[in-house]
């Protein structure tokens, strides 16, 4: 990339936009039978942490989509002249239970954006901050990280596990991927289709979702710990999970209010990384 290319993209941090929608149960009821749950979400019942993935979605033209079928173009995103574009993790303060029914705002700003360079050359680091509210109340404020990268040779390090104290498997198949890429809106090509994943993204397979496992994280950690309701996350993606085996979430040992989980990748290293803190850490000094 060039000087001036940098340059260029350096203009985008601070451009915002704002965008209203009522929260309809449709999406809440379609993702529990994604993930073969039994909740059945109703109008004035509140969203699990992460659901709100489901509403707002990128409503970009298909014209306008990247040769892997990410958004390349509008208010948010910066054109940045590298072929793929990756979820790397995210940051949530949960404030209040977003409600369903209810008229709720999201105002969305580029925070930051960063250049380096790496084993896959130039690398671009978008951070966008999400601010959602109801009636006025702050709810849930999201703090979202992508690379903009090179093709992969697929020989990415997968760092070592921790220790688990313990875990459960999620059933997560083609048909599993496909829905949730319908639910989010999400049309990138490594989650879909087997062809451009090999022989374009360098994968050996399939991508489980970024986001999906954070999603599978959070309701693991909700139905371990239904006393102890999230007031803060971090998710860090560190490897690539290719659809095979069910989706296996492991916990570490929990310290104080604070509490690590992981997904687990086919060689058995960490993939996603979760930092959880439950309510009560909110009011800690």
């Amino acid at each position: 990339m060039t000087e001036h290319e940098l340059q260029a993209l350096q203009s985008w941090v601070g451009r915002s936009k704002t965008a209203v929608e009522v929260l309809s149960p449709v999406p809440a009821s379609s993702l529990a039978a994604t993930l073969s749950l039994p909740t059945a979400l109703h109008p004035g019942d509140t969203l699990p942490p992460l659901w709100h993935w489901l509403y707002f979605p990128d409503n970009t033209p298909s014209d306008q989509l990247g040769e892997d079928g990410a958004p390349r173009a509008g208010a948010l995103m910066p054109p940045v002249p590298l072929e793929q574009l990756m979820w790397a993790g995210a940051e949530f303060e949960f404030l209040h239970p977003l409600r369903i029914g209810v008229e709720t705002s999201k105002r969305s700003t580029i925070a930051d954006l960063r250049f380096k360079s790496g084993r896959r050359g130039s690398m671009v680091f978008v951070t966008w901050e999400h601010r959602y509210e109801q009636e006025g109340q702050p709810a849930v404020i999201e703090r979202s990280h992508a690379v903009f990268l090179g093709a992969s040779d697929g020989t990415a390090a997968v760092p070592e596990a921790p220790v688990s104290a313990g875990s459960r498997s999620w059933l997560v198949n083609e048909a599993v991927l496909f829905r949730y890429s319908a639910l989010t809106f999400n049309s990138h090509r490594i989650h879909y289709d087997r062809d451009y994943t090999r022989e374009v993204g360098g994968y050996p397979g399939l991508v489980v979702h970024g986001p999906l496992q954070a999603t599978l994280l959070a309701e693991s950690y909700r139905a371990w710990h239904p006393e102890r309701p999230l007031a803060h996350a971090v998710f860090r993606a560190r490897a690539p999970l290719f659809l095979g085996t069910p989706v296996a979430v492991h916990t570490g040992s929990q310290e104080g209010d604070t509490l690590t989980m992981w997904t687990q990748a086919g060689s058995g290293g960490l993939a996603m990384e979760a930092i959880f803190s439950s309510q009560s850490a909110r009011n800690t000094p």
